[in-house]
């Protein structure tokens, strides 16, 4: 992974340009008002003057300590801020394409095998073990495109069924 993915680290405070947004796992990058679980707002004082990681559209997301809970995703939403608790990636591979790797289950029990901590409900997946691990990439970009657009025709047409039934 560490050959084609790059760790973001930029940070910033809120502005009109770089909005706050949340990470869910299950949702991906998300706008803060559709966050579904508990509001935690009150626990940052000055959230104008606090700095928030930076996220680009089509960045891989994820949470360290919740790998095994599927928190890890493509930003398909956009520019914004998510919490500094969450690792970002940036590649110039093909994004869906990478965003259908690490969001497969394999990758994922890969990547639990580097889980560490004393406290179980308290194990992650540290960014410096996630690009070590091996993947196997398609030969070139527009190949990676192919694949990537196929599966997410097929999402497309498995999400249209579920809402007729």
């Amino acid at each position: 992974m560490g050959e084609i993915i790059e760790r973001r680290i930029e940070q910033r405070q809120q502005s009109e340009g770089y909005p706050r947004l949340a990470f869910a796992s299950g949702q991906g990058v998300i706008p803060l008002s559709e966050r579904k679980t508990n509001n935690r707002e009150q626990l940052t004082k000055d959230e104008f003057t606090k700095k928030y990681l930076v996220t680009e559209m089509n960045d891989i997301v994820y949470n360290p300590a919740n790998v095994k809970y599927g928190a890890i995703d493509r930003n398909k939403f956009g520019r914004g801020l998510i919490s500094p608790i969450y690792v970002t990636f940036t590649t110039k591979e093909d994004a869906g394409f990478i965003e259908r790797i690490v969001t497969s289950h394999d990758f994922q029990q890969k990547a639990l095998r580097f889980e560490e901590g004393t406290v179980t409900k308290r194990q992650s997946v540290n960014p410096e073990d996630f690009v070590m691990l091996d993947i196997l990439l398609a030969s070139n970009k527009s190949e990676q495109k192919k694949i990537s657009s196929f599966f997410e025709t097929l999402d497309h047409l498995i999400t249209l069924h579920q809402r007729e039934l």
